[in-house]
């Protein structure tokens, strides 16, 4: 038993929670370089300079040091306030800056509460993260229901699917929209739902539910910052309030608002893969089920597989036929319906699309790199990272970098394929410090006080 004070100091010391800057802190200053970046006009240097330090950060472990989790809170608060600011300044005029100025206050309360609250576990943490839900409901009250809808393929193929749904029609020979692209030739029009049906069901579902297929994104998100932020979990003070930190960064992107817009789908994987993440150790069949199902959420997803393959630990096999196994389940209906239809909708149409000179990547500034080449180079750093393996937090940025390669040199990359890879390696920070929080929760002095003087309690 401990009764000295003094001990009883020192032991409660070694219970409080630093965390490691390493690959952690790479991958954030990835996410920041993409995000105050992407709205400027060097966004292809951005891209160029993230993924290199995405592939880079995978070696930052091995030179990592340690340093107060109020420090990393700091730093943390003065980015979120940077991206408000970031936020305001981005493209998209009044509705930009009415957003900011309506969920500023939000801000400031989860501002306040991550340095003041007792943020251990209870009321305020809920309530921390129920300021964070807010603020995704409010963007999403403003970019779906008060800002036009955009005149975007996307949007109309979302809408096109459901209303196919409706009619049991088979929506990947029958939804169609105008090809809003801006190399399309005049009248051009997208025939079949062109994503996997998991997607379908996402947001023809939403069209359906709501009347608007982008409240799937909305949901989406706010999920995502529920799991993130883990309300219910026991966790160091320092670490709660990080995490609070983090999601507030999430939702004040300044392009979070233009993603849910203009519909496009990265939001529906996030929350699957921060589950992915938190359920790695403890669930890993589960994870595995977790990422099959984002794979099947869209068809970039194809250059994780090798990630999947090479990802150096005990579960690697397993993981890798359930994951794939999974996304290939997912597919089946369309294919079972109708195996032409979901071919040509689904694979020919994306085949199709002449290289994009509006894009963020090489080919934006005319170098137009073969599918082949694409393919080697993706493939590569996933055999590089799978190879050397570790935990949730190294295999999302592993993810991340080999999805970055891709779009960096593929025929197409927007600013919704950066928001994704860039928040990727925001969650990749997260389950970092939730690991951290499972594997050092606060000691009382009561618990202390059964301890031996090396903390250890007694058999």
């Amino acid at each position: 038993m401990v009764d000295d004070p003094g001990v009883i100091e020192d032991l409660l010391k070694k219970t409080k929670t630093d965390l490691k800057l390493g690959f952690e802190t790479a991958a954030f200053a990835a996410f920041v370089l993409f995000t105050l970046t992407i709205v400027r006009p060097v966004n292809i240097g951005a891209a160029i300079a993230g993924t290199a330090l995405l592939i880079v950060s995978r070696l930052a472990h091995t030179w990592g040091t340690r340093a107060p989790l109020r420090v990393q809170g700091v730093g943390l608060a003065i980015v979120a306030f940077l991206l408000v600011l970031g936020f305001a300044a981005g493209p998209g005029g009044p509705t930009v800056t009415l957003t900011s100025a309506v969920i500023a206050p939000l801000v400031v309360g989860v501002a306040v509460l991550s340095w003041k609250g007792n943020l251990d576990v209870g009321a305020l943490r809920w309530l921390g993260t129920g300021l964070l839900v807010g603020i995704v409901m409010i963007i999403g009250v403003v970019w779906v229901v008060m800002e036009p809808a955009p005149e975007i393929d996307v949007l109309e193929l979302h809408g096109s699917g459901a209303e196919a749904v409706v009619a049991g029609q088979n929506p990947y020979t029958e939804a169609r929209a105008p090809d809003t692209s801006p190399i399309a030739d005049p009248g051009a029009e997208v025939i079949g739902y062109p994503y996997p049906p998991l997607t379908l069901v996402a947001y023809g579902g939403s069209a359906i539910l709501f009347g608007d297929a982008r409240w799937a994104s909305v949901i989406a998100i706010a999920l995502a910052v529920v799991l993130m932020t883990r309300p219910w979990a026991p966790s160091a003070r320092g670490v709660a309030a990080a995490l609070l930190i983090l999601g507030l960064v999430v939702v004040v992107q300044p392009q979070l608002g233009h993603v849910i817009t203009n519909a496009w789908t990265e939001p529906i994987a996030l929350p699957l893969l921060i589950g992915a993440g938190l359920l790695w150790r403890r669930n890993p069949a589960m994870a595995a089920v977790l990422l099959g199902l984002t794979f099947g959420l869209k068809q970039y997803w194809i250059v994780a597989l090798p990630l999947l393959l090479f990802w150096d630990d005990d579960f690697r096999w397993k993981r890798f036929w359930l994951a794939g196994g999974v996304a290939a389940l997912s597919l089946a209906p369309a294919f079972a319906l109708n195996p032409a239809g979901a071919w040509n909708a689904m694979v020919v149409n994306l085949i199709e699309i002449p290289p994009r000179p509006d894009s963020i990547g090489f080919v934006g500034i005319g170098w137009d790199t073969p599918l082949w080449l694409v393919l080697a180079l993706s493939g590569a750093v996933a055999f590089w990272m799978g190879r050397l393996g570790g935990p949730a937090p190294r295999f999302l940025l592993g993810l991340a970098a080999t999805l970055s390669t891709a779009l960096l040199f593929g025929s197409q990359a927007f600013v919704n394929y950066w928001f994704f890879v860039a928040t990727l390696a925001l969650l990749a920070l997260a389950i970092a410090q939730s690991m951290e929080a499972d594997d050092h929760v606060p000691i009382s002095r009561v618990d202390i006080g059964r301890m031996d003087r090396n903390g250890k309690e007694p058999a």
